[in-house]
C-alpha cells in the first residue's frame, strides 16, 4: 500500500514539474520514436546511479544518510541537476514530514542535510515507510521512467496510452536494475550528453519543467 502511495503521481513531491532532461532532448530534436530509447537509457544510467544510492539510504543512519548526500553530488557534476534533484529530495521529505511526523531520522535528516538529493531522501522515505532496499529502488527507477512518460504527453504528439505502455515494457529491467542495486555498490555512469542539455536548458525560456 505504501510503496503504491509513493509511487503515485498524486502525492505532492514535485515530480511533474522535472522532465529528466528530455524537455532540452526535444528541443534539440528528439521526436516521439525516440523516447522509449531516452527513457531506457536514462534507467541504464543515472537511474541504476539513484536506485543504488536509494536502497543504500534504506539502512543507513543519520551520519550514513549525509555521507551518500556526497556520493550523489561526486556523480552528479552540473549544478543545475544537482538544484533539481535536490528540488524533489525537499518535496519528498515535505510529504514524509505529514505521513511519518514522528519519524526522528527523517526529521533529523531534513535538518541537517544540505545537499538532500532525490534518492537517498526517497531510500530515507522508505524506510519510515517500512520498505525494504528492493522496494526502494524499483520504486526510483519506476519513477524516472514514468516521469519521463508524464513529460513526454506534453511535450510531443504522444498518446498517454503509447507512453504508459513504454514504461509497462520496462517492467522486467527495472525489476533486474533494482536486484543489482541491492547487490552491488553505487556505480558512477557518465551522462555527458544530459550534463550539456541541462546546462542549456537552464538558461532557456519558455521551459515546461524545471529540468
Amino acid at each position: 500500500m505504501l510503496e503504491l502511495l509513493l509511487g503515485d503521481a498524486r502525492t505532492p513531491s514535485g515530480g511533474y514539474a522535472h522532465s529528466g532532461g528530455l524537455e532540452a532532448a526535444v528541443a534539440e530534436g528528439l521526436g516521439p520514436g525516440e523516447v522509449a530509447a531516452f527513457m531506457r537509457a536514462r534507467l541504464h544510467t543515472v537511474g541504476r546511479c539513484q536506485a543504488a544510492l536509494a536502497a543504500a539510504a534504506v539502512g543507513a543512519d543519520l551520519p550514513g544518510l549525509l555521507a551518500l548526500d556526497g556520493e550523489a553530488a561526486a556523480r552528479s557534476l552540473v549544478a543545475a541537476v544537482r538544484a533539481a534533484d535536490r528540488s524533489l529530495g525537499l518535496g519528498l521529505l515535505r510529504t514524509a514530514a505529514v505521513l511519518w511526523p514522528d519519524d526522528a531520522i527523517l526529521a533529523a535528516y531534513r535538518g541537517a542535510s544540505v545537499l538532500t538529493p532525490r534518492a537517498v531522501a526517497l531510500g530515507a522515505v522508505c524506510r519510515a515507510a517500512g520498505l525494504g532496499r528492493r522496494a526502494a529502488a524499483r520504486l526510483s527507477l519506476y519513477e524516472d521512467a514514468a516521469g519521463v512518460a508524464g513529460a513526454a504527453v506534453k511535450l510531443l504528439p504522444l498518446d498517454g496510452a503509447r507512453a504508459s505502455g513504454w514504461v509497462a515494457a520496462l517492467a522486467g529491467e527495472i525489476e533486474e536494475l533494482a536486484g543489482e542495486a541491492v547487490a552491488t555498490g553505487i556505480p558512477s555512469t557518465a551522462t555527458p550528453l544530459l550534463d550539456r542539455r541541462a546546462l542549456s536548458h537552464g538558461a532557456g525560456e519558455g521551459r515546461l519543467f524545471a529540468s
